[in-house]
């Protein structure tokens, strides 16, 4: 972009424009002349993105009648009717007329003036607030964010109206300017992790921002982790629950999806819901999804593993079952899985590439069809039919679609290390994978939180119980203090290292 300062001659400054977007018809200008004919100012915009209609009839109205009415110098009146249209943005260099124009702004040069002055007035059309689409829940709030990224400030600021919430803007992304906000509360956030995260949002070089995916790449710690480091959220009601917890919130525009970070491995396991039901009631489902998500990582390699090297510890009657439906089978056990992990994936894909109606339909007939037919051709048993199938299914309790994907790759791995050398190899599998979770974490916030830190239990005690008696008063869940905030300093750095 130029940096070269606005000449006081506007016809100059047109000419360095229209070399500036030679070829692009969208961009148009408009004249407005005094009583006398004589054109004083041009405005500039590019149509597809300011409403034209409004343009025409209100602001370019106005500003003709004024200049005809009124007897002033041509400056002051073009300027004092357009003051009183809206808030002026006074422009110094040609940089800055093009990410205005590009912002949905339309740009006033006056004859004799150095400045411009742009305006916003966008015009294009927006998706209405609609409820999330992947977050659902049956009880709470049903708003979920848009690509419009003013609409996703406004559902939260009307849910946080705390003089503490700030705001900072970022523009990614040489080519596209794309508009990124953080927003946290100044006395609940770790400021060290404020001032690592805004280095990291700095240090973006990228052509074209767009999706907050590619931010949530450049600025984690383990790019080739196969766990989300950081939590993506569709619902503004979680976003504010994670900002009142010392979280950090990411808004990029365009995108209908915020980061929170730092983010740990539990938070992904429990939906914005769990804050609406009963404590128990919510315990007792954080439990089954503790379980579900066992299932989902160990289910098919526990199957292997005993079927396969561990026959002796199966009880006998159980083991008979296994024996018979294994009768006639040409496969072993692990191409068994394989086959109907890769089958079962498929499925989920397709149902997820169909139209909406098509989808569900597709995916359970298919599966009832491929499994029933597998069955009964001999190419798989009964037995591991279902243990795919049950595992399946508790992939689906994973709230977070990230992690959820996550346990399905790994799922492949520990299998394989299973069919190598039975409970030994899964033994050996999962050691790395829990290794490797201790390992991550973000911006110095250990990812396993508050796991292995000093506030284990008082964490514990803050997360499974309900709201108790402080000496302070009575508290909700969110007023209480933020212990992994305060935990985590210890572990930030090169203390953990």
């Amino acid at each position: 972009m130029s940096q070269e300062p606005l000449r006081t001659f506007s016809n100059k400054n047109l000419q360095e424009l229209k070399s500036i977007y030679v070829g692009n018809e969208l961009l148009l200008f408009r004249t407005l002349a005094d009583k006398d004919n004589i054109n004083e100012a041009v405005i500039v915009y590019l149509n597809s993105l300011v409403d034209e209609k409004r343009l025409n009839q209100q602001i370019l109205r106005k500003m003709n009648m004024d200049l005809r009415m009124n007897d002033g110098p041509t400056g002051e009146v073009l300027l004092e009717s357009l003051h009183t249209l809206g808030d002026v943005n006074i422009l110094t260099e040609i940089d800055e007329i093009e990410n205005h124009l590009a912002d949905s702004n339309f740009v006033l040069f006056i004859e004799g003036y150095d400045e411009a002055f742009g305006m916003k007035l966008p015009g294009f059309e927006t998706r209405a607030i609609d409820e999330p689409q992947i977050e659902l829940n049956i009880r709470g709030p049903r708003e979920g964010f848009t690509e419009d990224l003013q609409k996703n400030l406004g559902m939260i600021l009307r849910r946080m109206k705390s003089k503490n919430l700030k705001a900072k803007s970022f523009l990614i992304g040489q080519e596209s300017q794309t508009k990124v906000m953080i927003l946290y509360l100044s006395d609940r956030v770790d400021h060290e992790v404020l001032d690592e995260l805004c280095q990291r949002i700095d240090s973006i070089h990228l052509d074209v921002l767009s999706d907050s995916a590619q931010i949530e790449e450049w600025i984690q710690d383990s790019t080739f982790s196969p766990f989300p480091q950081i939590l993506n959220s569709e619902r503004p009601d979680r976003v504010v629950t994670a900002m009142n917890r010392g979280k950090i919130v990411i808004m990029t525009d365009g995108t209908p999806n915020a980061l929170i970070t730092p983010s740990t491995f539990f938070e992904m396991l429990h939906p914005s819901e769990d804050q609406f039901e009963r404590f128990y009631f919510a315990n007792f489902l954080r439990i089954i999804r503790l379980l579900t998500l066992i299932v989902s990582l160990i289910g098919p390699s526990f199957y292997i593993a005993f079927t396969t090297f561990h026959l002796e510890m199966i009880p006998t009657p159980l083991l008979m079952t296994f024996l018979s439906a294994k009768a006639g089978i040409p496969f072993p056990t692990f191409i068994e899985a394989l086959i109907m992990e890769v089958a079962f994936e498929v499925l989920r894909e397709a149902s997820m590439r169909l139209p909406r109606i098509m989808g569900q339909s597709v995916s359970i007939v298919g599966a009832l069809i491929i499994g029933e037919a597998a069955v009964q051709s001999g190419i798989v048993s009964r037995p591991m039919v279902i243990v795919v199938a049950m595992t399946g299914i508790a992939s689906f309790t994973i709230p977070s679609y990230n992690t959820a994907i996550s346990l399905r790759l790994l799922r492949f791995p520990l299998m394989f290390l299973s069919a190598l050398s039975g409970m030994f190899g899964l033994s050996v599998g999962m050691f790395i994978v829990i290794f490797h979770l201790c390992s991550l974490r973000f911006c110095g916030v250990l990812f396993l939180d508050p796991l292995g830190s000093e506030g284990y239990w008082s964490a514990m005690k803050k997360f499974f119980l309900p709201p108790v008696k402080y000496k302070e008063g009575l508290h909700s869940e969110g007023s209480r203090p933020n212990v992994s905030r305060i935990q985590s300093q210890k572990y930030r750095g090169k203390d953990w290292e």
